[in-house]
C-alpha cells in the first residue's frame, strides 16, 4: 500500500548550510523560543519551531524566486497583447507597478492599508516577501524545488506548469479611469469606481473589469495579490498556491502537488502515500490510529506526551482512552478517585458539586470547613492558588455529549468519553507538574449567592443534600472571600478535529475521496 515512492519521498535531501540564505533568521512568530531557521529535509518547515520559511525574517526575495516571477511575467506577456514591464523599484518603495507616474504610484498606494505599502525596509516589505514565498511556491512550477519525484511525476508537473500559465496566469495594470466616464463597478465590492479613480485591470476578465487596488485579493485567502500576479479561474482572480489548489491536491506534509495516482486523504485534506506519518516523531501512520490536532496528524504516543490534559485530582495526565471530567478549565479523571470532595472525599460523578477556590466539594458543609491538612492516600496536594483570566481556544471547542446544555448548572455527571483539548496556559496555579489546561467551556454557574450579616450560614433545604429540581440558596458569614456555587459535573469531549481516526486512501487520478 506504501510501497511506491514512500522511502524516497521521506528521504529529502537537506542542503548545506551554505546554501540556504535564510538559515539562522529568527521567527516573527516564536521569537526568542526559536534558535533561528533550519529548513527540514523534506518538509517546507524550521526544524525548530515547526514554523514555515516565510514566517521568519526574510530580508530579501530569494534569488530563485525573483527568476521564477521573471519568467512567469515573461510567459504570461509571451501569451498576451499587454506590454507592461514588471514593475520596479524606486528609491523610496521596493516594488510599484509599472507604467505609472509618480504622482499615480502615490495615489495607488494610498488606497492600501498603511502596513503592506512596501516602503524600503518597512513592515510592508516584508509582507510583499512573506506573500511572494507563500503565494507563488516555486515547487509548483519548477520540478528542482520538489523532493525525489518520479519521471512521470516529473512530466505532468511541467504540463501542469505550462497549462495555468497559458490558460490563467496574468498580471493586473493600474490605470486612471479618465474623468469623461462614468465609471465602473468594482468586482470585489460592487461599490462605484469614478471617473478620475485609479483602478486595477485583468485582461483575463475581459474588457471593463476592474477593481479598487485594496479590493484586488485572491478569492480564498482574501490577501491583497502579491505585485498584481494573479490566476483567473472561473470568474475569479486567484493567487497561484490557492489556484493550484483548485487543480490538483496538496501534500500538507512537504507542501507539494500531489500528481501520484494514489494519496491518502484525511479531515478534507491530502497527503502522499509516504508523507502521511507522525507530525512530531515522523512514525507512518498507515493503519494506525492517530489525533488530529491543527489539521496535524499525531500518533497516540506523541499525542498524550505533548497535549494530554493533567488531572486536578491525582495530578497525572489524562490519557486518550480515559474518560475525563471537564469545569472550568479543570480536567479530572472519570473517576471516583479523582472526581471527589476536596475535603471528605465523597464520590461525585452523578452527583452536583460546589466549586471553590479552584476546589469541588459534595456539600455546604466541606466548603465551610477548613481544607485538608493531609492529603489522602495516593492523592498529591496544593495549596490554593490564583484564579487567572482564561486565554482563547486555539483550535477545537468543547460540545456536551448525551444532549446535556453545556449552560446547565444542575444535573447529574455522567462520565465521559476519550476527549483532549489543546494547550494552553493552567488556569489555577496549584503547582501541578507539566500542567495543561483548557479555555472556559462555556458552562455557567448558578447565580452568586447573597451574602449576609455574620451568623451561623442556613440552607432553605435538609443540610448536606442537594435538590435535583431547585436551585439552593446558601448564605456565607460577610468575611467570606469566595462564593461558592452549586454546579453539576458534565461530560465532554473534543468534536471532530481531536478524536481518533483511521486513514482512508485515494485511488483515482486525482487523489479525490467522495
Amino acid at each position: 500500500m506504501f510501497a511506491r515512492g514512500s522511502r524516497r519521498r521521506r528521504s529529502g535531501r537537506v542542503p548545506p548550510e551554505g546554501d540556504d540564505p535564510d538559515r539562522g533568521q529568527p521567527c516573527n512568530s516564536c521569537k526568542e523560543q526559536c534558535p533561528g531557521f533550519l529548513l527540514h529535509g523534506w518538509r517546507k518547515i524550521c526544524q525548530h519551531c515547526k514554523c514555515p520559511r516565510e514566517e521568519h525574517a526574510v530580508h530579501t526575495v530569494p534569488v530563485d524566486l525573483e527568476r521564477i516571477m521573471c519568467r512567469l511575467i515573461s510567459d504570461f506577456q509571451r501569451h498576451s497583447i499587454s506590454d507592461d514591464d514588471s514593475g520596479c523599484a524606486s528609491e523610496e518603495y521596493a516594488w510599484v507597478p509599472p507604467g505609472l507616474k509618480p504622482e499615480q504610484v502615490y495615489q495607488f498606494f494610498s488606497c492600501l492599508p498603511e502596513d503592506k505599502v512596501p516602503y524600503v525596509n518597512s513592515p510592508g516589505e516584508k509582507y510583499r516577501i512573506k506573500q511572494l514565498l507563500h503565494q507563488l511556491p516555486p515547487h509548483d512550477s519548477e520540478a528542482q524545488y520538489c523532493t525525489a519525484l518520479e519521471e512521470e511525476e516529473k512530466k505532468e508537473l511541467r504540463a501542469f506548469s505550462q497549462q495555468r500559465k497559458r490558460e490563467n496566469l496574468g498580471r493586473g495594470t493600474v490605470r486612471i479611469f479618465p474623468v469623461t466616464i462614468t465609471g465602473a463597478i468594482c468586482e470585489e465590492c460592487g461599490k462605484q469606481i469614478g471617473g478620475g479613480d485609479i483602478a486595477v485591470f485583468a485582461s483575463r476578465a475581459g474588457l471593463g473589469t476592474c477593481w479598487h487596488p485594496q479590493c484586488f485579493v485572491c478569492t480564498t485567502c482574501r490577501e491583497l495579490l502579491v505585485d498584481l500576479i494573479y490566476f483567473y479561474h472561473a470568474g475569479k482572480v486567484y493567487c497561484g498556491r490557492h489556484h493550484a489548489e483548485r487543480l490538483r491536491p496538496r501534500c500538507q506534509a512537504c507542501d507539494e502537488i500531489i500528481f501520484s495516482p494514489e494519496c491518502t486523504e484525511a479531515e478534507g485534506r491530502h497527503w502522499h502515500m509516504g508523507h502521511f506519518c507522525c507530525f512530531e516523531c515522523e512514525a507512518s501512520l498507515g493503519g494506525q490510529r492517530y489525533v488530529m490536532r491543527q489539521s496535524r496528524p499525531h500518533c497516540c504516543a506523541c499525542y498524550e506526551a505533548r497535549h494530554a490534559e493533567y488531572c486536578d485530582g491525582c495530578g497525572e495526565h489524562i490519557g486518550l482512552d480515559q474518560g475525563q471530567m471537564a469545569y472550568e478549565g479543570q480536567h479530572w479523571h472519570a473517576s471516583d478517585h479523582c472526581f471527589c470532595c476536596s475535603r471528605c472525599g465523597r464520590a461525585l460523578l452523578g452527583r452536583p458539586f460546589l466549586p471553590l477556590r479552584g476546589l469541588i466539594f459534595c456539600s455546604r458543609a466541606c466548603s465551610l470547613g477548613s481544607e485538608p491538612t493531609a492529603p489522602r492516600p495516593g492523592r498529591r496536594s496544593w495549596s490554593s492558588g490564583t484564579v487567572t483570566a482564561p486565554l482563547a481556544a486555539s483550535t477545537a471547542s468543547f460540545t456536551a455529549v448525551e444532549g446535556r446544555s453545556e449552560t446547565a448548572t444542575k444535573g447529574t455527571s455522567t462520565e465521559a468519553t476519550s476527549a483532549i483539548g489543546p494547550e494552553e496556559p493552567s488556569r489555577f496555579l496549584r503547582g501541578a507538574p507539566h500542567r495543561h489546561s483548557m479555555p472556559e467551556l462555556g458552562l455557567r454557574s448558578a447565580p452568586e449567592p447573597t451574602l449576609e450579616s455574620p451568623g451561623q450560614p442556613d440552607l432553605c433545604q435538609e443540610d448536606n443534600v442537594f435538590g435535583r429540581h431547585s436551585t439552593p440558596r446558601v448564605s456565607f458569614p460577610a468575611a467570606a472571600q469566595d462564593a461558592a456555587t452549586e454546579t453539576n459535573s458534565t461530560a465532554l469531549q473534543l468534536p471532530g478535529d481531536s478524536q481518533l481516526r483511521m486513514p482512508r486512501q485515494a485511488r483515482d487520478k486525482n487523489c479525490i475521496v467522495a
